[in-house]
């Protein structure tokens, strides 16, 4: 080409940038880039081994952190990972991710609790269910709760806060004061999960809840059983964790039938603001709806519906948290409530907050880490209690313009359940249960899961509620069956 070719070439090249400039300023403007799969026609399930094993190569190790990276995870629904620090693939080729072998599912292998069970009829047995934003509104948990009690009697939903900011199907609260409903911002809820500024100052006595409330002035607390929506059993006595500056007082006084006062040591050296107590208020008849006037200046820990004797089942969610933060509690608090209540399983349901943050097998193996020393911490405290583990369940992000499930999801499914096994504990996976990588489509195209395809829809709150129930019902029959043919 002659010189004057090559510069109108040129000139022409940047007055068609700058038209295309002029055209799009100001616009957010996504380039798409096909997939080889698009390509190729091939599906995205093709091509999951290959892209995880990229992923695992190809990203920099991602940072998990637990509370404050977490809420900012949840309440984003693209599921769409941050882009990473470095893209630089290795010189030389990778070897192969070596996972865990899978772990059986048919059994949980929980004798310990099992064999609770069976001792029912003469006394409580308590489950205390951790987990995230998948647990809320006491769906799952309702479902494993009315199942036990079905087959084992018990009454009761077991552990409430004293504010409950987030309706559940099971129970309606309100706070009055003086005949008149008062805002939950009546008195101040603090967390050990969640927003920073919502922590206590020196103190990490947050309780059995990890979230604790603090009493002014007295207050009502109005508590009843829904039973028009989901059938529940009456409780006959009820428990009031709190510190020994809170009086608590039924109202009206004829319902009370006896009053019994235990207190509850902390036993560990952590710094809090006061002995945790309890108070226990055994009812002349079986009731549904209780009101509570919580006096005094101090902390409420947690109320608890219940029956002396069959099951009774907590549901404690800590929306936006991985999971790891039970370290930074006091020990003591769980302790004493474990060994009073007759804790014998504790599950603990986390994975899927920490999951956006995880790009790497390294990033992997540093969650799974800090979940050890968190189930470590929380058995210590609970003694023969048996430890249930519920893996995340399937979830679906953006990859290259693709959606599919998390790529390094199936590796933290097996290394947890693998860790779980280590501590001899038990792991559910729901992730498999579900069906696996992109199962979260189907569940979403019937209806069991959201839009964002990350979270459950009622209908798949309950789904996973039976099948944990079913679960847990067969394994204890298959146990007791066992038993009973030794014997013979």
């Amino acid at each position: 080409m002659k010189p004057h070719q090559i510069l109108l070439c040129i000139l022409s090249t940047f007055i068609v940038l700058g038209a295309v400039c002029a055209v799009f300023a100001g616009r957010s403007t996504v380039v798409r880039v096909p997939t080889l799969a698009s390509v190729l026609g091939l599906s995205a399930a093709t091509c999951a081994a290959d892209s995880m094993l990229a992923a695992e190569y190809a990203v920099a190790d991602g940072a998990v952190t637990a509370d404050s990276t977490a809420v900012a995870v949840a309440s984003d629904t693209t599921g769409t990972p941050a882009p990473s620090d470095t893209m630089a693939a290795p010189a030389v080729a990778p070897k192969p991710v070596e996972l865990p072998q899978s772990l059986p599912q048919t059994k949980l292998h929980l004798p310990t609790f099992y064999a609770a069970l069976q001792t029912s009829a003469a006394r409580s047995v308590r489950i205390v269910h951790y987990g995230d934003s998948q647990i809320e509104e006491d769906r799952i948990s309702m479902i494993l709760r009315r199942r036990l009690q079905d087959r084992f009697g018990g009454g009761g939903v077991g552990l409430l806060p004293m504010v409950q900011t987030i309706p559940t199907y099971t129970a309606k609260q309100s706070l009055e004061q003086d005949g008149r409903e008062v805002p939950n911002t009546f008195v101040r809820r603090y967390l050990a999960y969640g927003p920073s500024s919502m922590r206590l100052k020196g103190s990490n006595a947050y309780g059995p809840m990890a979230q604790v409330t603090y009493v002014t002035e007295p207050v009502d607390v109005q508590i009843e059983l829904l039973r028009d929506r989901v059938p529940t059993y009456d409780y006959d006595r009820i428990r009031v964790f709190c510190s020994d500056s809170v009086t608590v007082r039924l109202v009206p006084d004829s319902l009370e039938h006896a009053r019994r006062v235990m207190g509850a040591p902390l036993n560990d050296s952590t710094p809090s603001a006061e002995p945790m107590r309890q108070e226990m208020i055994v009812l002349a008849t079986p009731q549904r709806s209780t009101t509570l006037q919580m006096g005094g200046k101090g902390y409420v820990y947690g109320i608890s519906l219940e029956t002396a004797t069959g099951v009774q089942v907590d549901n404690i969610p800590m929306r936006g948290a991985a999971g790891t933060n039970f370290t930074a509690m006091s020990r003591g608090h769980f302790a004493s409530y474990f060994r009073n209540t007759h804790t014998e399983l504790v599950i603990m349901q986390f994975g899927g907050n920490a999951m956006p943050s995880i790009r790497s097998r390294a990033a992997v193996e540093k969650y799974v880490e800090s979940m050890r020393q968190q189930i470590r911490y929380m058995m210590s405290a609970a003694g023969e209690a048996s430890l249930l583990f519920i893996g995340p369940s399937d979830m679906i992000t953006t990859v290259e313009g693709e959606q599919m499930s998390y790529p390094m999801l199936p590796y933290l499914d097996q290394a947890l359940a693998a860790m779980v096994a280590e501590q001899g504990g038990a792991y559910y996976s729901l992730f498999r249960l579900m069906g696996g990588a992109g199962s979260m489509f189907s569940w979403r195209d019937k209806g069991l899961a959201g839009e964002d395809m990350i979270h459950f829809t009622r209908a798949g709150a309950k789904k996973v509620g039976e099948m944990l129930a079913k679960q847990l019902l067969e394994d204890y029959d298959s146990v007791v069956e066992s038993q009973d043919t030794i014997v013979q």
